[in-house]
């Protein structure tokens, strides 16, 4: 997974677009290799199997990302509050 490949996906999530789940189990797979994480196998196989468990997984695949590949990211308030509850509303390089 390369930085432009990451900023398209998390851009198409953010903006509700489909995104395959090919290419979750992809990032997260590479996530997990790159992380050092045991038993990789078994927690895509978990996964695969459960795809709503992808959801949570895909917070720390982010973060993870935007720390490797120095991604940035514009925010907006969700609840009219400074800095609490900022959702990002696009990624860049």
């Amino acid at each position: 997974m390369n930085k432009s490949d990451c900023i398209k996906i998390f851009n198409a999530m953010i903006r509700g677009t489909p995104v395959s789940f090919d290419k979750l189990i992809s990032i997260y797979s590479d996530y997990l290799t790159e992380s050092n994480i045991e038993n990789s196998d078994k927690l895509i196989n978990l996964v695969i199997q459960n795809p709503q468990l992808m959801q949570q997984a895909i917070p720390k695949i982010v973060n993870y990302y935007c720390k490797k590949y120095t991604i940035l990211s514009v925010q907006q308030a969700v609840d009219n509050s400074l800095f609490n509850n900022l959702k990002p509303i696009l990624y860049y390089e």
